[in-house]
């Protein structure tokens, strides 16, 4: 007799086998021939039978432990079970770059990882999780605690029961997300069982790339919520831990201290309540959203994370290029060049520029909302704060630079101005104390080709990006130097700074396979002070530096935004004004912000809209050639320039 079922890991060999014979059929013809049977051929007739329904059963059961933990161990191709196709992996196959686009139902189980800068086959690792996502859907319970972030949740936890966020004109009960959260468990969402498609983001201009969908990213962030992991460990359950009382979990007979009433916090900022509140804020409101937006089973945008490689130079190659108008933003918020503040993300096609340390998150570990850029604004773009997942290598952080594309802002409030007072008390953003969630997120995707697949993507992008430490080039300069741009030492790393900004924003240097996303969704580059933030770098120059570095891509525009009181350095910006707009710039600073500004002497002649008219549609060389050979302090770099 031939098998009514063929066994799955030899069909998986495409190997041609003779028609299978249906139950039904066989049957039949055991009718019709029945008078011509003698008894011995009914018994041995019902002993086929009684062999093929036992072989039936344990062909399913093999079948589905197959696909609950055998699917992972699949080469490549796609997986054909019982007539459904499902995307067992990669961008093997048909999907390889340059082969013919396709569209995809949005429930497909489309993802990517391309672990090297030319490839996607073969360089990811499959990770088990540390519990069956299946079986942690039944702990899910009604979110009254979450295992995997320790103690540092309850109070969130607490105030998100008593005063749920509205969005979109209806209140997120937790219960809502608690439904969410077991039907994603349930889901297997990358169509792997109970593993996970990895790759370590360890070190820095590795080229790898990682495309997933909006409920695969979620299904990450669920699982390390409620305590899952894999084995090697992740960054952010690692973070988890870092920004967390280092005692038992809730439910442990160990007094913990920060597991207190939100009714005990100082309401002026949520950051009273733990160190790491924010965090939980930020990762639930992002599963609340997904739980309104995502229909049962929808995958959502794609989201991407990448780092380029090597940066090779070849930006010398390009200072032929003209330079171009950048728009420029000079005032709080930016509303005076019809554009939103470039760190609130709700620009079309503007790229956010994290002003980054050595990883993305800076110092502050991704523990919370603090007095810098880099450290704080991580908080607000949950799905950048959840792709530290990947995060390796000694700190678990993700390295810089790493671009994020199709990302959002779902908690607010963050923007470049602070001050001592409300809204953000000194900090560089703060959680509002009601509705927290953000309620204008755009809903609006741009179709993007991802080694072949057109996929939706939402139009934000968060780019983190490193300057060179003026601070630590300057070591033999007072702090009333630094901020009022008086070191020499500021102003000699001019090529340091156009590679480095060059490095993070140039697609080509990144893996083919999302350079088509990023040309679609970064076409503007939004920033404040780079490179003049917390690091005391010259404002005049780092402008110059930016805006030439900007002139030499491809297809992308410079947004410039002018600050009196940002959140790093403030004070610094208004130098970039002429004599008497920076003066006004300083004295609305003063007593508004901790700390030594600028002083009223230290406002030049000049100011960047003089530059902008001078040098704007002459050759990126000439430029460079006058920061190469500007003269030190007390000239300023704007004077230095124009002379």
């Amino acid at each position: 007799l031939k098998p009514y079922w063929l066994p799955l890991s030899v069909a998986m060999r495409d190997v041609d086998y003779a028609p299978v014979v249906e139950p039904r059929a066989a049957f039949q013809g055991a009718q019709v021939n029945r008078r011509r049977n003698s008894p011995c051929t009914y018994g041995v007739l019902a002993a086929v039978m009684v062999v093929t329904v036992v072989a039936l059963v344990v062909s399913f059961a093999g079948l589905t432990k197959y696909s609950r933990s055998s699917r992972h161990a699949l080469a490549g191709g796609y997986l054909h079970i019982m007539g459904a196709t499902v995307l067992a992996r990669d961008a093997s196959g048909p999907n390889q770059p340059g082969s013919a686009t396709s569209e995809r139902d949005d429930n497909d189980k489309f993802w990517l990882m391309c672990g090297t800068p030319t490839s996607c086959e073969n360089t990811h690792q499959m990770m088990k999780w540390n519990e069956d996502p299946l079986r942690l859907a039944h702990k899910v319970g009604d979110l009254s605690e979450l295992p995997g972030m320790y103690a540092s949740a309850a109070p969130v936890l607490d105030h998100w029961r008593h005063s749920p966020p509205h969005f979109r004109g209806k209140l997120l009960e937790l219960g809502e997300i608690a439904d969410f959260v077991r039907e994603l468990l349930k889901s297997d969402p990358f169509g792997t069982g109970d593993a996970v498609p990895f790759i370590p983001f360890d070190g820095v201009a590795q080229g790898k790339a990682i495309a997933i969908s909006q409920r695969q990213l979620a299904f990450i962030v669920a699982n390390t919520l409620m305590g899952n992991s894999i084995p090697p460990g992740n960054g952010l359950t690692a973070a988890f831990e870092r920004c967390s009382p280092k005692r038992r979990r809730l439910g442990g007979s160990e007094d913990i201290s920060t597991n207190h009433s939100y009714a005990n916090a100082d309401p002026r900022n949520l950051e009273s309540i733990g160190r790491s509140s924010s965090v939980a804020y930020s990762l639930l409101s992002f599963l609340a959203v997904m739980a309104r937006e995502l229909p049962k089973g929808a995958q959502g945008s794609m989201l991407v994370a990448a780092q380029p490689h090597w940066n090779d130079g070849s930006w010398r190659n390009r200072l032929d290029r003209k330079l171009l108008k950048p728009t420029l933003c000079v005032g709080p918020g930016g509303h005076n060049c019809g554009l939103n503040d470039f760190m609130a993300g709700d620009n079309d096609f503007q790229a956010m520029t994290d002003i980054a340390g050595g990883v993305v998150g800076g110092g502050g570990s991704l523990c919370g909302i603090v007095k810098t850029q880099d450290e704080s604004v991580i908080q607000f773009y949950s799905e950048v704060l959840a792709f530290s997942f990947f995060g390796a290598g000694a700190n678990k952080m993700m390295p810089v630079p790493m671009t994020f594309l199709g990302v959002r802002r779902y908690i607010g409030e963050i923007q470049g101005q602070t001050g001592n007072g409300p809204p953000f008390y000194g900090l560089c953003g703060g959680v509002r104390p009601v509705d927290w969630v953000s309620d204008n997120l755009n809903t609006t995707t741009v179709n993007v080709s991802l080694s072949g697949v057109i996929r939706p993507m939402a139009k934000g992008s968060f780019v983190a990006v490193a300057s060179s430490c003026a601070t630590c080039r300057a070591r033999d300069c007072s702090y009333t130097d630094l901020i009022n741009n008086r070191c020499d030492g500021q102003r000699r790393h001019v090529d340091v700074d156009i590679e480095r900004w060059y490095w993070g924003y140039d697609s080509g240097l990144y893996h083919p396979v999302v350079i088509d996303a990023f040309r679609t969704v970064v076409r503007r580059i939004g920033t404040g002070p780079w490179g003049a933030g917390e690091w005391r770098g010259d404002s005049q120059l780092t402008f110059l530096t930016i805006w030439l570095a900007t002139s030499l891509l491809d297809n992308v525009s410079l947004d410039y935004y002018v600050y009196s009181r940002f959140c790093e350095n403030a004070g610094n910006q208004c130098l970039v004004l002429a004599e008497q707009a920076c003066k006004a710039c300083l004295s609305e600073a003063y007593g508004k912000v901790a700390g030594e500004l600028p002083g009223h002497w230290a406002c030049g002649a000049h100011g960047l809209q003089e530059v902008v008219e001078r040098f704007q549609g002459r050759s990126a060389w000439e430029l460079y050639e006058k920061l190469q050979h500007m003269a030190g302090p007390p000239h300023r770099v704007f004077s230095a320039v124009l002379w």
